[in-house]
């Protein structure tokens, strides 16, 4: 949820504006993973001293910080070698504040750290520390990291920075990457991690990370650290991913690996991510403008994996045995939180109709490891996450490989520690997101998911061909047909879809602006779309909205209409309609306000609701993918209209770390 960045220059003269510059803006490239405050450390070039700067608020207003209020610094000072950590926070111990904010430093200044996760055991720790004599200004785990390391050092002044490192990480429990600098050791920067993501950014590209350095020892002129790759993409794509229990000693333009006190080697990867997703471009927001990505994104993720002239569906990443192993599986468990995990609901009824001899199980991560159910080697769990990086979705993953299971990862982004942990692995391969709300995300899941239960139901085929036009065909086969035809047709769905319902989107918004609360309600294939639909109005509009089966409405829900409700109501002309018209009925009859979204808008859905919202038909299965999108732009366009920010709404983050 927070975002450390750490920047390193070795024998590149510069001066300290431009080092400060590199901090910042990088800071604003992970602005999207939510944040309330940040801070930065460099080094005073006369007195050696750290010089930290924090600010609650937006980056710009710590830039204002650092350019108008920070007379201690010299900012045409020359440098050639220097080491700058900085950090976007998320409140998690202690509210926002200046004393909370990090970089957080030692009783005497002299050890500096930003930190993402969280220290579990932080109140022991301090507490043996106030004992010892020590203070702390801050409500924050994070204090106790840098004390710590000071009393540490206050007992061996004769210790490296590295030994220092693994002493301190020794003592810590919980989740947790750091950047550590000290005025003891100059020259010198520690990067650490345990169950958080650390990655390094290689500027001159070496490809291979050693125990004696980057490329056996060659000199590294200029290294990034960062929670996220996107931060210093406009500098480099070549990373190196850090583990768990690493420790990167960097010192005076050599860095060492080590784990357990043991020098590593760590090889580099180059990470095929496009800096242009994190510009706007000409939309108001990057939400908006992931919106109307969606018909390239969901064709990025079919592209190479289905061939529309012999229908025809093929994952080259997946070997013959791990299909096998799929296909032999007890059943398969789709498991995620939030957004992904509306996107699993989306797709469990494709994979019970096209695998219909393996059970399909759905789990929601944090009540998986509450429950602790029973996992056998011969199920396969099915992990997808945006990030890759979510926190309860990667317990859960340890929880299940602790028990043998069969691991597929389903993530967007390259390296992430969900793809590294994984057995099998398949990108999304939508494009960097940087909403805090997904959107383009949610749809590709929903593509490639479908596009697993496609090849893995290849067998379950009768006749010749699956391309078959005529013959004879078994009823699965003919049902891959029309999915592979509905897949084909989305791109194009969803392009006609944004042009004819932006409009409807818009004056919807004007009417719902001050709405207390909404219910969406949905049935069938809509279901996930109604669970979806009604966390992008929450998450965006602060409007309390709830996501309802139809068949659920009179168990309870009903209670809450009356004639100042309004209610969405998902209405495509597929088997389920019947019974959704049912519902809309009992809305009406209390006095409900219904909105319907309908691929077809006859007179008896006009005349029972206020407004109909005519979307684009395709395969029902995939319909959701098509209804989503005036919801999408509703949301987005509430949120405006409420003057609220629409990229980064409050409370949330884009990559949720902790748990």
């Amino acid at each position: 949820m927070c975002g450390i960045f750490g920047y390193i220059l070795h024998r590149i003269p510069c001066t300290t504006r431009d080092v400060l510059n590199v901090l910042l803006d990088s800071l604003q490239r992970m602005e999207y993973r939510g944040y309330d405050s940040a801070g930065l450390c460099v080094d005073d070039v006369k007195s050696k001293k750290h010089i930290v700067v924090r600010s609650v608020g937006n980056i710009s207003k710590l830039r204002e910080r650092v350019f108008s209020g920070c007379a201690d610094l010299d900012f045409n000072a020359q440098l050639e070698n220097h080491e700058g950590i900085a950090h976007t926070r998320w409140a998690t111990h202690g509210p926002p504040s200046e004393a909370n904010c990090h970089p957080q430093a030692s009783n005497n200044m002299e050890f500096v750290v930003v930190h993402n996760g969280i220290i579990t055991n932080f109140m022991t720790i301090k507490q043996m520390l106030l004992e010892e004599g020590y203070h702390f200004s801050s409500d924050t785990d994070t204090e106790v990291i840098v004390v710590l390391a000071e009393h540490i050092f206050s007992m061996d002044h004769s210790i490296s920075f590295a030994d220092l490192a693994g002493k301190v990480m020794a003592e810590l429990d919980g989740a947790y990457a750091l950047l550590i600098k000290s005025v003891h050791f100059p020259g010198e920067l520690i990067a650490c991690k345990e169950a958080s993501p650390l990655v390094i950014g290689l500027q001159n590209g070496k490809s291979n990370g050693t125990a004696s350095g980057i490329a056996n020892g060659s000199v590294m002129n200029k290294l990034f650290f960062s929670s996220d790759v996107a931060s210093f993409l406009p500098y480099t794509q070549e990373v190196i991913f850090l583990e768990d229990g690493d420790v990167a000693h960097y010192s005076k333009g050599a860095l060492t690996l080590y784990n357990d006190a043991t020098p590593v080697s760590r090889t580099s990867q180059t990470v095929d991510v496009s800096p242009e997703g994190l510009c706007k471009g000409a939309y108001p927001s990057f939400m908006l403008k992931e919106i109307y990505e969606q018909p390239e994104s969901v064709s990025r993720s079919m592209r190479d994996r289905i061939d529309f002239n012999t229908r025809e569906v093929t994952i080259k990443e997946m070997s013959d045995g791990v299909r096998t192993t799929l296909l032999s599986a007890r059943r398969l468990m789709l498991v995620a939180c939030g957004t992904s995990f509306h996107s699993c609901v989306a797709a469990r009824p494709i994979f019970e109709e096209l695998l219909p001899n393996i059970s399909i199980t759905l789990e929601n991560a944090p009540d998986l490891l509450d429950r602790e159910p029973r996992i056998g080697s011969d199920d396969v769990c099915i992990f997808v996450s945006q990030s890759g990086e979510t926190a309860d979705t990667l317990m859960a993953l340890q929880y299940c490989k602790k028990y043998e299971a069969m691991i597929v990862g389903l993530t967007n982004v390259p390296g992430s520690s969900v793809l590294r942990l994984s057995d099998f692995a398949l990108l999304l391969n939508a494009g960097v997101e940087v909403g805090v709300a997904s959107t383009k995300a949610y749809t590709s899941q929903v593509v490639v998911l479908t596009l697993l239960a496609l090849f893995l139901s290849k067998e379950n085929c009768s006749g010749n061909s699956s391309h078959s036009h005529g013959g004879s065909q078994s009823p699965i086969q003919k049902r891959r047909l029309e999915i592979i035809d509905g897949l084909a047709a989305l791109p194009g769905a969803l392009s006609h879809c944004l042009k004819c319902t932006n409009d409807v989107a818009t004056k919807l918004a004007e009417e719902l602006c001050d709405a207390k609360a909404i219910l969406i309600l949905g049935r069938g294939y809509d279901y996930a779309t109604a669970l979806e639909a009604a966390l992008k109005v929450k998450e965006l509009t602060y409007i309390h909205t709830e996501g309802i089966h139809c068949g659920e409405l009179k168990h309870g829900p009903l209670a809450l209409v009356d004639e100042h409700s309004t209610i969405v109501a998902f209405c495509p002309h597929d088997k389920f309609l019947g019974r959704s018209k049912s519902a809309i009925q009992q809305v009406k009859a209390r006095g409900g306000r219904v909105v319907a979204i309908t691929t077809e808008p006859d007179a008896e859905l006009v005349s029972a609701t206020s407004r109909c919202v005519e979307v684009p038909a395709i395969v029902d299965c995939l319909q959701g993918i098509v209804n989503v999108v005036p919801l999408q732009l509703l949301a987005h366009h509430l949120a405006v209209r409420r003057g609220l920010n629409v990229d980064c709404p409050r409370n949330l983050a884009k990559s949720v770390t902790v748990q």
